[in-house]
């Protein structure tokens, strides 16, 4: 049986990133177990361009931080707490040159979909702002957010498609007999 290496774990120096700037608090509150918090704690180093994320912990405190250009987005904060560990604070950029702040609800999602997709690897929906069509532009968007991360609504639409393609084919077909 073969082995996979094991990952790296990110630092502050595995990659180019700037301390955070001006933040805000969000009211993202949530807990996790010890064994999600070990692969929190791991982190994330990009390995191609597709991924937009470089995530390291340092003293308990999640750092968030575009991987193409190292501002920081989120900043999270941990408490042990007896069996698994809580979100005691959150934040995000209050820096309007470097990141437009969505409202409160759409950052906490984004926040919570960052940390679940990314770092514990779940296959969830990816949380879309308001403004963003039910088709048009919306691949694009999460793409551009997320990079290549496997979501829920992506499948979604996979089957959809797949779904379509094979009503056609099946048209296709009774039409020739």
């Amino acid at each position: 049986m073969a082995t996979s290496e094991p990952q790296e774990v990110a630092t502050r120096a595995s990659w180019e990133c700037w301390p955070p700037g001006s933040m805000e608090a969000i009211p993202y509150r949530t807990s996790f177990s010890p064994t999600e918090y070990a692969a929190i704690r791991r982190g994330l180093v990009p390995e191609e361009m597709e991924d937009k994320w470089f995530i390291f912990c340092e003293d308990d405190v999640l750092y968030l931080h575009r991987s193409w250009t190292g501002l920081c987005v989120y900043r999270v904060v941990f408490r042990s707490r007896g069996d698994g560990y809580q979100v005691q604070e959150a934040y995000v950029s209050g820096e309007p040159r470097h990141y437009r702040r969505g409202p409160d609800d759409h950052e906490v999602r984004l926040l919570s979909f960052l940390i679940r997709a990314l770092l514990l690897h779940e296959v969830i929906e990816f949380p879309f702002p308001a403004g963003i069509g039910r088709w048009g532009g919306r691949g694009i968007y999460r793409y551009l957010i997320a990079g290549n991360v496997l979501t829920a609504d992506w499948l979604s639409e996979q089957q959809g498609v797949l779904v379509r393609a094979c009503r056609s084919v099946r048209r296709w077909f009774s039409d020739r007999v």
